[in-house]
């Protein structure tokens, strides 16, 4: 039988705590988005940080195209802020007056074709949650 022998009271502690830890980060594979059509925006209530950016990772932030490194047309759209930070892309309470939401209804052209990717319900969900005032949610 082995006996260990703790010199202080914390390091128990210390290893529980990177069992569990070490649990959780091999645990959390099935929470990874990695396809747009995995978002599903409601009907109502959008969420900036559950619906809206997650769909613009997934869509529109990656290299080479709109993110904080990249800028495609000198626009990124990796934070809340930067999207403040563009006048017109989103006017708060009129989605048809926002930029986001002609490009994506193709009202506007965009030098990448991203329709593919994206369906009726990220374009309805975009423009609910600007209806709903662009919150940081």
């Amino acid at each position: 039988m082995v006996h260990i022998r703790f010199s202080t009271p914390f390091v128990p502690a210390l290893l529980i705590g990177a069992l569990l830890l070490s649990g959780s980060l091999f645990s959390c594979g099935d929470d990874v988005l990695t396809d747009p059509k995995q978002i599903v925006f409601p009907d109502t209530n959008v969420s900036y940080q559950r619906h809206v950016q997650p769909f613009l990772n997934l869509t529109c932030t990656y290299s080479g195209c709109h993110s904080s490194d990249s800028r495609a047309g000198n626009l990124a759209l990796t934070t809340y802020m930067e999207f403040i930070d563009s006048p017109g892309l989103i006017v708060e309470g009129k989605p048809e007056s926002s930029v986001l939401s002609q490009v994506l209804e193709g009202k506007l052209p965009h030098s990448v074709s991203f329709t593919e990717r994206i369906t009726q319900n990220h374009i309805d969900g975009v423009r609910q949650w600007i209806k709903e005032g662009a919150q940081n949610n």
